[in-house]
């Protein structure tokens, strides 16, 4: 009798023949193979692995301990020390799991050393502990991001060791909620300390001016430098050869209240961050200059007032992209657009963000002509988050779309006498409402914007974490009763109709509604 084998049998029975004619050390040679392509992990050596696992959180590196006799060991010599979750309660934490993890680990660096989470009023977290743990490892970036929950402000104490010859190979220093000081006087600070310090961020802590001044002097290469809403600093002044990137944002609810002015110099400066008084903000020697984002706070409009703004302004002419609020435009609004001169001074401005509420009509007169004034832009976005009053469906829930904003005798220059938006290509609107003031907005950039794409609207609703195509399905979530869902939608149909009815300059722009905002466009300018 004939046996007919189809391909795949026949290659089976080939593969068991050549299995039976291998010799025993052939064998074990086949079998090992096998092995290794089964568990490619295992065969890479521990070196390797333990680069793997500095990339890790520490309680995941912890548990591989009980994969196996090999890995038993292997994540004591991790060199990246990342507690992402510190222990959180109301009452004491118990930070001892960690101090116990440190005491086991057998790397002899630790190219990276983070903790953070948040701390109550009662919490203590061991940050000298930490801090000399990483500082004894030759650790090259730190941080201790630190979040307190309470209303009472508790700066942590840093060991004396931070400004020592320990810290010389420090590249980055994140801190946050502690007390930023030098030793205690008569203590001498080592000349190399904070020598190869490139970046530093210090966000709520108790910092002083001369330690400002000290860092400064110390990180000559220093690159970057973040100083956000910190206490106890009065004048300022940040320069340095290396900076590129500074961001400072003034303490609003400082208790001594004695913030008097930040100083700037810094040649090659591309990104500047400033919130706070305008008047208390000077800027030197910047050529390079391109990114700014400036928030200004509602002060009266003296004449001291006017000429530090106007000396501001002239000194960041050449930036190409600008994030702002109404500071800014209210100033151009009076000091131009009152007298109908023409503000021609950004030329070179290709992207504008604005950040915050328009109070009145006048508001987005005066921001539509801004940007007329501007003939380089090319993309705009408008973010309503600090507007106050009920959000969409609130509004929906009376019956009417409210009108937000007062009506009020601000300065207007009518938009119609600007040109035209020649070059803007694209619009975003976040947290759209529909009001009077939003939509004389979109009227007004679709009507002067003639070669414009795109024009993307974002509903406002409770939770703007999350942005759908539909606008019902955060409503539906939150409970509101059908007949309430349907009186929504029925008013955001005819908020969309309207919009679709506006007149467009251009044949070319497409009109999209509530996607998500595309706010990694803006965050990559400060690498957030």
């Amino acid at each position: 009798m004939e046996v007919v084998m189809d391909s795949s049998l026949r290659r089976l029975v080939n593969r068991r023949l050549e299995w039976l004619e291998m010799t025993k050390d052939q064998v074990s040679d086949w079998n090992a193979g096998t092995t290794r392509r089964r568990d490619r992990l295992s065969a890479l050596p521990n070196t390797v692995l333990s680069r793997i696992l500095s990339k890790m959180p520490m309680d995941s590196v912890v548990r591989t301990s009980i994969l196996s006799k090999r890995w038993s060991n292997l994540w004591k010599h991790t060199q990246g020390v990342d507690f992402h979750s510190l222990p959180f309660s109301d009452n004491q934490a118990d930070y001892s799991p960690i101090t116990r993890c440190l005491d086991l680990l057998l790397s002899p660096q630790i190219i990276k050393f983070t903790t953070v989470g948040h701390v109550s009023e009662r919490s203590n977290p061991d940050v000298q502990r930490w801090v000399n743990f990483a500082l004894s490892k030759n650790v090259r970036q730190l941080t201790i991001g630190l979040m307190s929950v309470s209303l009472a402000r508790r700066f942590f104490q840093l060991p004396d060791s931070l400004f020592s010859n320990r810290s010389k190979i420090l590249e980055h220093l994140v801190l946050s909620f502690v007390d930023f000081k030098p030793p205690r006087p008569g203590q001498p600070i080592a000349a190399s300390v904070f020598s190869s310090l490139k970046l530093l961020v210090l966000t709520h802590c108790k910092l002083a001016d001369a330690t400002v001044d000290l860092c400064l002097r110390k990180c000559v290469p220093l690159e970057e430098l973040v100083i956000n809403m910190c206490e106890g600093l009065k004048n300022v002044n940040i320069s340095g050869p290396n900076l590129r990137l500074i961001s400072f944002r003034c303490l609003e609810d400082s208790d001594d209240g004695e913030f008097r002015s930040l100083r700037v110099d810094a040649p090659l400066v591309g990104n500047l961050v400033y919130s706070g008084d305008l008047t208390k903000f000077y800027l030197n020697n910047c050529p390079v200059l391109q990114i700014l984002l400036l928030q200004g706070r509602e002060e009266p409009m003296n004449e001291a007032y006017t000429v530090h703004v106007r000396e501001l302004i002239d000194q960041i002419r050449h930036v190409n992209t600008m994030i702002l609020n109404f500071a800014v435009v209210e100033f151009v609004a009076k000091e131009y657009y009152t007298r109908a001169i023409p503000f021609q001074t950004f030329q070179n401005l290709t992207h504008v963000f604005w950040y915050g509420p328009l109070k009145s009509p006048n508001a987005v007169y005066n921001l539509v002509a801004f940007l007329g004034d501007c003939p380089s832009i090319i993309e705009i976005a408008v973010d309503f988050r600090e507007e106050s009053g009920a959000v969409f469906c609130q509004c929906i829930s009376e019956g009417h779309v409210a009108d937000e904003y007062e009506e009020g005798e601000s300065s207007q220059r009518n938009p119609y006498e600007v040109g035209n938006l020649e070059k803007l290509e694209i619009a975003e609107v976040r947290c759209f409402s529909g009001f009077d003031g939003e939509m004389l907005l979109v009227r007004l950039l679709l009507e002067k914007a003639v070669n414009l794409r795109k024009l993307w609207l974002f509903w406002r609703l409770g939770d703007l974490s999350v942005m759908h195509d539909n606008v019902l399905q955060d409503i539906t979530k939150s409970g509101y009763p059908q007949q309430l869902s349907d009186t929504i939608q029925e008013e955001a149909n005819s908020i969309i109709a309207t919009i679709l009815n506006f007149r467009k300059a251009s044949p070319r722009v497409r009109i999209k509604f509530g996607q998500e905002w595309r706010i990694e466009s803006w965050r990559r300018h400060f690498g957030d």
